[in-house]
């Protein structure tokens, strides 16, 4: 002898054939719960440090040939081109990082006097170059490269 099924938890479509409201409401909580656990366990790694192009890198492929590895523009090519000496002072202080940041993404005189790196660079990596690297910048000390450095990220 068969019992009969019992249907009451079984979704059961009415005779539109659209389920009832009871199964779509606990459709839409799975769903919201879900999104909820995802979004929770996304924050820590959405609150991490963004991992961004090596800008100490970019600088020596880019910048050292005028403005010399540690920034002083010293060296026989950076006086030739008459690349800017970041270890100056006086000129950190009278320059403003707005000013730079539009330097380094325009570039000076149509590029002929400094290359545009608009394309290379975001805004953002130009505002950390000049605040990490730019005005960090000491005579005699090579801004290397993050994975030239004992430790580098």
């Amino acid at each position: 002898m068969q019992r009969p099924i019992d249907r009451r938890g079984m979704k059961q479509p009415n005779e539109t054939g659209i389920e009832s409201s009871r199964t779509s409401r606990r459709a839409r909580s799975i769903v919201s719960l879900s999104a909820l656990l995802l979004a929770v366990s996304m924050a820590p790694v959405l609150a991490q440090e963004p991992v961004g192009k090596d800008l100490k890198g970019f600088y020596q492929q880019n910048c050292a040939r005028c403005h010399g590895p540690d920034g002083s523009a010293v060296s026989a090519e950076g006086e030739k081109l008459r690349g800017q000496d970041f270890t100056d002072p006086d000129w950190l202080r009278g320059t403003r990082d707005d000013e730079m940041v539009k330097t380094i993404l325009n570039g000076k005189f149509f590029g002929l006097l400094m290359p545009s790196s608009k394309g290379a660079l975001t805004m953002d990596e130009a505002r950390r170059m000049v605040t990490d690297i730019i005005r960090k910048s000491k005579k005699g000390q090579v801004i290397a490269p993050d994975s030239e450095r004992p430790g580098g990220k």
